[in-house]
Parts: structure tokens; C-alpha cells; sequence
């Protein structure tokens, strides 16, 4: 160090008020381009929402992601080499108030909105009936009771025939913004078995009961457990006993730098490989050179399209185990051979990088699933391009 800097950093020191605090990280360098060209059958409607609303591409393409992983999830699952895994994923997009994130989101989640205003106007509908069929059944067991007072057996086989309890019609919601874990438990229980969460204002989920210090590591757990596919499992006093099988859910959220700090400088989080499970972007602004321009023509039919698609997508009947209607068991889509050679190679090319020296080295959990996301996305994309597909080709996995 020279003399100059040295009087120069001394001089610079002196100036900063004594309980002042350096920053702990140096500024990120510019996020790359995303490669849209890499969207396959979804890149016309990501292009689409970005000419629409000027908002960083990344952010469109992320929101278009989100929206066919939420609508295939009960569909199908995927089997890699390593075994079948489900068609979860949670993205993170990290962007300033002002990036427009909500009308993209609002943009790409179209097709869901509509079909949760159905299923609200159908559970309305279905809501006296499930009322009066429950009395019926009440009245049903009262009366057995009654009938046969003091005979055990004839009072069972009454109450037997009274039938199982009626079940309340399904929630219409299949997002959910803030949930804490045990309400995320419990929507995956008396509701659907699938879900998702999505939400452009991150802050209401990070700064809400879901990650306070009490409950985000458990938040964190339940998320890790829904990626991997694995039952839930879990008892408590006041809900009881829930062990669920078959559950997928999926995530997208939207939130500006300062919350994506304190969820991606959690040292816990990362700990457990929550991070290493989330797909995130953090794009450039593309505020100051947002100049006015009408929509091309040519981005409605292709948005009618994306919309369409994804509506016969969330409209297939989830596919389920047998005799039951809340425990999903999707078909694995296998890989073809060219997806395998493509998918081998990429693993092998992860795999080395994490060694020391290695350029995944410093994100070694993240780069030990990097090839498990790839293989999620390309069958995302198989699907979304054609839902009757037989298995994911050459072209999604590249």
C-alpha cells in the first residue's frame, strides 16, 4: 500500500461516524441475460408478458416457470437416475418496488385466478348440500342411538350403516400467500393435495408468521419435505395427528432486496438446504428505459395460447392412488435417450465442479442439486409443450 492510499483510506475512516458499519458483502456484479431461448414451448409467453409490460425478462420468465410447474405438479413426476422425484420447485425473484412484478405475476397466474373463482362459485353451490347432508347424518346416528338403547352390537351396526361423516367441499384457494407451516399442513390436508405458493409481495410471506423466529425453521423443513416428495408427517395437541402422503406444492415469490436479505443471509436456512432447493433471480432494472409503446398485436393470441394451455392443464383430474381422492400419485415420466445422455453428462459436469478448486465449490449444496433442477424443469417443459407426452425428450432437458 502506498503511502497516498494509505493517508487516503485514514482520512476516508475518519470521516465515518464512529458507529458506522462497513458492508459486509461487496456489490454483486450485473446479473447475466436470462436465457429465454432455453424456455422451449414456454418462451413465447414469457417474450409476451415482457413486451407487455417491460419488466426484466427474467421476472417473466421466472412467472411463467412458477405458473407450469404449479399446473403439472399432480400430473406427473420425473424419474432420474437417481430415482422418481416430484415436479416441485420454489423460485425466488428478487426485484425493487417498481420492477412490475405484480403485473407479470398477475399475468401468468390468469388461467389460475379464473379457476379458483370456479371452484369458489361450485363450493357456494355445494355448501347447503354438505350443510343438510351433514344434519342427515347426525340425525341418522342420533337416532340409532336412540332405537337400539343399550344394545352394543345393534347400535354399531346403526351406526355403521349411518355411513362415514360427510366431507366439507374443498377450499376454493389453490394459492396461498402467507401461510404459517401448520396452516400449509392443514390446506394440503382438508383441502387439495396440491397447492401452491405465490405471492409478488414477499415481504407479507418473510416478514409474516411463517418465518418469524419461532416458526421458520419449521417453515423451512415443511418446504424442504414437499421438494423431496416425502409424507408429512406430524402431531400435535390442539390439531391432532396428520400423516399425508402424496402432497406436492410448489412456490413462487416475488420480493424486493432488502427481504430477500434476511431470507438469503439466513445462516439456518441455508444450513438445513432450503437454499439449495430455490431457483432465484435477481435481474438488472430495466426502469429509465420503459418509453411508452402499444402491445404488439401479435402478444394477445400468443397469451390466449399460454392461457388456454395452462387452463387444460390445471382442469386434468389430478391423478391419484387407488380408491383414494386426496393422495397423488403422478406417473414418472421417464427420460428418452438422448435426455439421459444430456442428463448424465450435466450430473458428471456438476459433480466435478464441486470438488475443491471446482467452480460450484462455494455453492456446494446448491451445485449438488443443480442436475436434480434440471431434470424437474426439462420434464416441466415436456409437459407443458405436451401434456399426453410419453417422456421428456432430447430437446426439453437441453
Amino acid at each position: 500500500m502506498t503511502n497516498v492510499t494509505f493517508i487516503a483510506d485514514a482520512v476516508a475512516r475518519a470521516a465515518m461516524p464512529p458507529d458506522s458499519k462497513r458492508p459486509l458483502f461487496r456489490p454483486l456484479p450485473p446479473a447475466l441475460p436470462y436465457p429465454t431461448e432455453a424456455l422451449g414451448a414456454l418462451r413465447n409467453a414469457a417474450e409476451a408478458i415482457q413486451l407487455r409490460t417491460q419488466a426484466p425478462a427474467a421476472i417473466c420468465a421466472q412467472a411463467v416457470l412458477g405458473a407450469a410447474t404449479l399446473a403439472v405438479q399432480a400430473q406427473h413426476d420425473v424419474a432420474l437416475p437417481p430415482g422418481r422425484r416430484p415436479l416441485t420447485e420454489m423460485f425466488v425473484t428478487i426485484a425493487e418496488s417498481g420492477e412490475r412484478k405484480t403485473s407479470v405475476d398477475r399475468i401468468a397466474l390468469a388461467p389460475v385466478y379464473r379457476l379458483e373463482e370456479r371452484w369458489r362459485q361450485d363450493r357456494e353451490a355445494a355448501a347447503t348440500s354438505y350443510a343438510n347432508d351433514k344434519e342427515a347424518w347426525q340425525a341418522a346416528r342420533e337416532s340409532a342411538k336412540r332405537a337400539h338403547k343399550g344394545d352394543r352390537t345393534a347400535i354399531r351396526n346403526a351406526l355403521d350403516a349411518a355411513g362415514p361423516e360427510p366431507k366439507a367441499p374443498p377450499q376454493a384457494m389453490l394459492l396461498v400467500a402467507d401461510p404459517t407451516p401448520e396452516a400449509l399442513v392443514l390446506h394440503l390436508r382438508d383441502s387439495r393435495p396440491w397447492a401452491g405458493v405465490f405471492t409478488a409481495e414477499g415481504g407479507v410471506l418473510v416478514g409474516g408468521a411463517a418465518f418469524s423466529d419461532e416458526s421458520r425453521l419449521r417453515t423451512g423443513a415443511l418446504f424442504n419435505t414437499l421438494w423431496d416428495g416425502e409424507p408429512i408427517r406430524r402431531t400435535r395437541v390442539l390439531t391432532g395427528t396428520a400423516f399425508l402422503p402424496g402432497r406436492r406444492c410448489s412456490a413462487h415469490v416475488m420480493m424486493q432486496r432488502v427481504v430477500a436479505d434476511r431470507l438469503l443471509g439466513d445462516a439456518e436456512l441455508d444450513g438445513i438446504g432450503l437454499l439449495a432447493r430455490t431457483l432465484i433471480v435477481a435481474p438488472e432494472s430495466t426502469a429509465g428505459t420503459r418509453i411508452f409503446r402499444e402491445t404488439p398485436p401479435e402478444c394477445v393470441e400468443v397469451l390466449h395460447a399460454y392461457s388456454d394451455r395452462l387452463q387444460a392443464l390445471l382442469e386434468r383430474p389430478p391423478v391419484t392412488a387407488p380408491d383414494t381422492t386426496d393422495v397423488l400419485d403422478p406417473p414418472p415420466l421417464p427420460l428418452s435417450p438422448d435426455a439421459r445422455a444430456l442428463w448424465v453428462k450435466f450430473y458428471n459436469s456438476t459433480e466435478g465442479d464441486l470438488a475443491e478448486g471446482g467452480a460450484l465449490r462455494s455453492i456446494r449444496a446448491f451445485g449438488a442439486k443443480l442436475a436434480e433442477h434440471a431434470g424437474r424443469l426439462a420434464a416441466v417443459l415436456a409437459v407443458y409443450a405436451n401434456p399426453d407426452a410419453a417422456e421428456v425428450d432430447g430437446e426439453a432437458m437441453a
